[in-house]
């Protein structure tokens, strides 16, 4: 019996061995992208998470005062917040569906074999790698509201009341906003739309043609189920996308006129470098992760049911 169990263990030891081997190699490749992920999103998240709760005008070398939940209660007794917080909202509730949606109808009709599928493929994808800066200034000369392309359009074929300054007026700063948002990053949705498309299983498609089912029942009860998970995932990332969203509309707007454009990610920046309300700012940030990861685990859970 002895004899049999140290046999055991002899031939045990060289898998043993083996074992740590492949382990130890797997750590030294995770390793290093662990670092980064701790340097530059675990440290800087448990960092803000713990100024959050002191005062701190950034620059001194130590944090001010221990204020416990104090930065959190002044957010919720300040106007603003309530005000970007709805921006926030309005921003991903409109965009989220136009651009889904646009980008869904856009893969449709890229998925058919019509010509120049492919110049169209780029033509839209071109606005989600052009430099936002380019972007900015290129709305904001047709924007602009004496002699911008949009409103000389308008004078031209008579329709002057329409005219206005479009992103200085509260009533149109927001709307515009997100219309240009989603001229950007609509072509960043159909690339992950098409994708899916292409990867339908074609026998049932072609089992449905054979049934009977004419283009638009083929759509409908065919290729919207498949495409279900697809589009749940362009959702979650367009609504991440749309909670985020900060330079765009700082650099077009900075967040007016009026607040009418403050959302949470430029509060945030006003917060900390403008009024120096590190602390504030901080709670902010956590306040926007939070939302953000609460929003994800809905659509998760949501694509788990489906």
């Amino acid at each position: 019996m002895a004899e049999l169990i140290a046999v055991r263990r002899a031939v045990s030891a060289p898998a043993r061995r083996r074992h740590l081997e492949r382990t130890l190699t797997a750590y030294l490749f995770v390793g290093p992208a662990l670092l980064v992920l701790c340097a530059f999103i675990v440290y800087p998240a448990v960092y803000s998470l713990l100024l959050s709760f002191y005062e701190w005008n950034g620059f001194t070398p130590q944090w001010g005062d221990f204020v416990g939940l104090e930065n959190y209660a002044t957010l919720v007794q300040d106007g603003i917040f309530w005000r970007a917080a709805v921006n926030s909202i309005l921003f991903v509730a409109v965009r989220t569906p136009l651009e889904v949606g646009i980008a869904f109808g856009l893969a449709l009709l890229l998925n058919q074999n019509i010509p120049g599928r492919s110049f169209l493929r780029t033509m839209f994808f071109v606005p989600v790698v052009m430099s936002l800066i380019v972007v900015t200034i290129l709305f904001q000369r047709i924007l602009e509201g004496n002699a911008g392309l949009l409103n000389t359009f308008l004078r031209a074929v008579g329709l002057d009341l329409l005219t206005r300054t479009w992103l200085g007026d509260p009533t149109t700063a927001l709307p515009t906003v997100i219309l240009i948002s989603v001229w950007k990053n609509v072509g960043f949705s159909l690339v992950i739309l098409l994708a899916g498309l292409q990867g339908l299983p074609g026998e049932v498609l072609e089992a449905a043609r054979c049934d009977g089912a004419d283009r638009r029942q083929l759509t409908l009860k065919v290729v919207v189920p498949l495409m279900k998970p697809i589009i749940a995932i362009a959702t979650v990332l367009s609504i991440i996308g749309g909670l985020k969203v900060f330079d765009l509309i700082y650099i077009l707007t900075r967040g007016g006129p009026s607040y009418a454009t403050e959302v949470f990610a430029t509060m945030l920046y006003r917060e900390a470098f403008d009024l120096n309300e590190m602390g504030v700012a901080s709670a902010l940030a956590v306040i926007m992760v939070l939302v953000i990861m609460g929003t994800s685990r809905i659509q998760t859970l949501l694509l788990g049911r489906d």
